[in-house]
């Protein structure tokens, strides 16, 4: 995956374009594809939208499960380990493929997308999402493909959710 050549010509092209504000910025909005987005997501579907509290629940606990099991299998290295002259602005941890703040985010984003919702709702979180995924590779931490899957996997998770949460008994409690 590493030799891909726009792999890595794409991951050069936006990790080498920094600047402070920049830097600063994405240092503080890399927290939205972790916990500190998933705890107000599930606050706001508590209380303001109960219906998509399953359809979220059922998202993020498949999406964790696939990104922990691709993790284990690829094992594929960061960025920072196989590349030199990598801005790197966020402490490493195991491995890089797929993205699972990406995974995340996106799987976030379409749980409350898919289905009936304001549309300010329906643009702004798949934007806040795709800002996620272009964080991750501008921090120095992920490849673009590593993002794409993880995009790719959190929107599966978020659109499938959204049908089989009513099929599953102990969700379908939750969202009466």
């Amino acid at each position: 995956m590493e030799n891909f050549f726009l792999n890595i010509e794409l991951f050069r092209l936006i990790n080498g374009n920094h600047s402070l504000f920049w830097d600063r910025f994405f240092l503080l909005y890399r927290y939205a594809g972790t916990i500190w987005m998933l705890l107000p997501a599930i606050f706001f579907a508590a209380i303001i939208r109960p219906r998509r509290l399953s359809v979220l629940i059922l998202a993020v606990v498949i999406e964790a499960l696939i990104i922990y099991i691709l993790k284990t299998v690829f094992a594929q290295p960061r960025p920072a380990a196989l590349l030199e002259n990598v801005h790197l602005l966020q402490p490493l941890y195991k491995y890089s493929f797929p993205s699972g703040d990406t995974a995340l985010a996106f799987s976030v984003a379409w749980s409350f997308v898919t289905g009936q919702g304001r549309l300010w709702v329906r643009l702004l979180l798949p934007f806040c999402a795709l800002l996620v995924a272009y964080e991750r590779i501008y921090l120095g931490v992920h490849f673009p493909l590593d993002v794409l899957t993880g995009a790719v996997i959190g929107i599966t998770c978020g659109w499938g959710a959204c049908y089989y949460a009513d099929k599953i008994p102990l969700l379908r409690a939750i969202r009466r």
